[in-house]
């Protein structure tokens, strides 16, 4: 083959390898489980759990998924107010699960 042939080939190869690596570095496809706008708010007496889910690799944003009594699963808005009030209360519950963990080991005879 002719070196114009090759340079040309060569080229393209190397336009398409770019466009390639380009769309999977920018177009990363989240795998959030709250697709849809979260809600607001939600009557805490149709609650059956929740769930908060940390950013990570797969979902860079913080995810708060409610089950309702009927079964249902309902994303809250982790912005909203009572969003931030689940996720200080998730906090606070966790400072105080290691502080009595501390309590219990103070207490305990030593050997």
């Amino acid at each position: 083959m002719k070196a114009a042939t090759l340079t040309v080939l060569f080229v393209i190869i190397f336009a398409l390898t770019v466009m390639l690596c380009e769309g999977r570095i920018e177009g990363k496809a989240e795998r959030c489980s709250c697709q849809k706008k979260a809600q607001e708010r939600v009557r805490p007496a149709l609650v059956k759990s929740l769930v908060i889910f940390p950013p990570s690799g797969s979902c860079a944003k913080t995810e708060i998924i409610l089950t309702l009594k009927q079964g249902m699963k309902v994303c809250l808005n982790p912005e909203g107010n009572q969003g931030q009030k689940f996720l200080s209360g998730n906090k606070q519950k966790k400072k105080s699960k290691g502080q009595h963990n501390k309590i219990q080991n103070k207490n305990k005879p030593q050997d």
